[in-house]
């Protein structure tokens, strides 16, 4: 017959590893997801979608729109989608770049409920500290958004797996609250 102690170690040990295969389950789920876990959405969402997301722009500062040094990202869903990032010094932009595309594929993981917009033939150019056409590569650059039809709520991550965007901008890997924006022409 096991003594005590080597009957609640046992038990610990079979709970450790419920605990630790549980674990290992959960990180499985999290946000690194790869491109084949991805499809298109249906018709209907895509048009609720971009229904929901034409004409309006989020912006996200850091550490603050005032700060100096700050940093800069726009998002912004005008005749298309535009992400726009400058970091900028004394009130100067030292670096600042632009990614547009006339659209956008909305895909969705099949366990997730986030989206995930894939610009549609994007371009990109850089005005600081050189200017050059397409010296961004954007092929697997995305945005992920979820609560997208919750204004409160709406959140933003910038997906860029291989890290072509150019540093020293904040990217904002992290689920991230961008303030919607009034749009300026």
């Amino acid at each position: 017959m096991p003594m005590p102690s080597e009957t609640r170690f046992r038990t610990l040990k079979g709970w450790m590893l419920i605990l630790l295969s549980a674990l290992t389950a959960l990180a499985g789920c999290g946000d690194d997801r790869h491109a084949d876990d991805l499809h298109p959405v249906d018709q209907g969402t895509f048009e609720r979608v971009t229904a929901e997301l034409e004409g309006r722009s989020f912006r996200q500062f850091h550490p603050s729109v005032d700060a100096n040094p700050r940093s800069g990202v726009i998002l912004d869903f005008h005749d298309g989608f535009s992400m726009w990032a400058q970091f900028a010094r004394d009130g100067q932009a030292v670096y600042e770049w632009e990614i547009t595309a006339d659209g956008y594929r909305i895909e969705r993981s099949g366990n997730v409920s986030e989206l995930v917009l894939v610009p549609a033939g994007a371009t990109s150019m850089q005005q600081f500290p050189d200017i050059c056409s397409d010296c961004i590569p954007t092929s697997d650059v995305s945005i992920s958004v979820r609560h997208v039809f919750d204004s409160d709520d709406i959140a933003f991550r910038i997906n860029d797996p291989d890290n072509v965007l150019p540093l020293p901008f904040p990217v904002f890997t992290s689920w991230t609250r961008f303030d919607e924006d009034e749009y300026f022409e």
